[in-house]
């Protein structure tokens, strides 16, 4: 299911990640920060992931843009974006982010609330769903892990996020952009998840698990 060594994850011939944030570049210029155009690099990276993991439908859990509203960066982008994909389909399960998507996307992007693949039902996390699905899939929450070690350096990285919610498995996907910010699972300062969804999730029993597989155990665990 989870892909290693990436923030995806694949359910039949659908590959599924979240949060690219296409145009957080312009934020990060006024910040005074310059980097390239990520468009080129995420679809060579997804289709690479649709080789390896020889799917032929790309699901992105929402937040593909990253303003609310929609600045000439994302107009220009998006499209270009979408037209660089070799997947056979593409949907988009809309999130807080993604005003203006379906046009920005084209008519060849299926836009949705929520996309079900077998007994998982997708979705961003920003609004809650209805669904007598065992398994929810979400993104939304950017979730990281912090270590520190006996000399105090700290390492941060991305980790999975599964835990059980009104009966049902949670599985919170990783940001498929490495700049769109984070949440740190087990800082205390985050009691709760984002969302209607995740915030019902109890944080000290569920488990975080880094991109290569390791599951490093329950948050409350791992807590300072």
């Amino acid at each position: 299911m989870f892909v290693t060594g990436y923030p995806a994850m694949k359910l039949g011939r659908h590959l599924v990640v979240t949060d690219l944030h296409i145009g957080i570049a312009k934020e990060l210029y006024e910040a005074g920060v310059a980097i390239p155009s990520q468009i080129k690099s995420f679809s060579e990276r997804l289709n690479k992931l649709k080789d390896i993991t020889k799917t032929t439908n790309l699901v992105i859990l929402g937040d593909v843009k990253h303003s609310i509203g929609t600045g000439f960066l994302e107009a220009k982008e998006i499209p270009e974006f979408f037209e660089l994909l070799k997947f056979r389909k593409v949907i988009i399960t809309k999130g807080n982010h993604d005003g203006n998507i379906e046009k920005l996307a084209g008519k060849n992007v299926s836009v949705r609330k929520s996309f079900i693949v077998g007994d998982y039902l997708l979705t961003h996390g920003h609004r809650n769903i209805k669904t007598d699905k065992k398994r929810i899939v979400i993104g939304h929450n950017h979730p990281h892990v912090r270590f520190t070690d006996e000399l105090g350096a700290v390492y941060i990285a991305p980790c999975w996020v599964r835990g059980k919610i009104d009966g049902k498995t949670l599985i919170i996907v990783p940001s498929f952009n490495e700049l769109s910010g984070m949440m740190v699972v087990n800082d205390k300062r985050y009691e709760r998840f984002n969302g209607p969804i995740a915030k019902k999730l109890n944080k000290n029993s569920a488990h975080a698990y880094l991109l290569d597989g390791t599951d490093i155990g329950r948050i409350g665990d791992l807590r300072d």
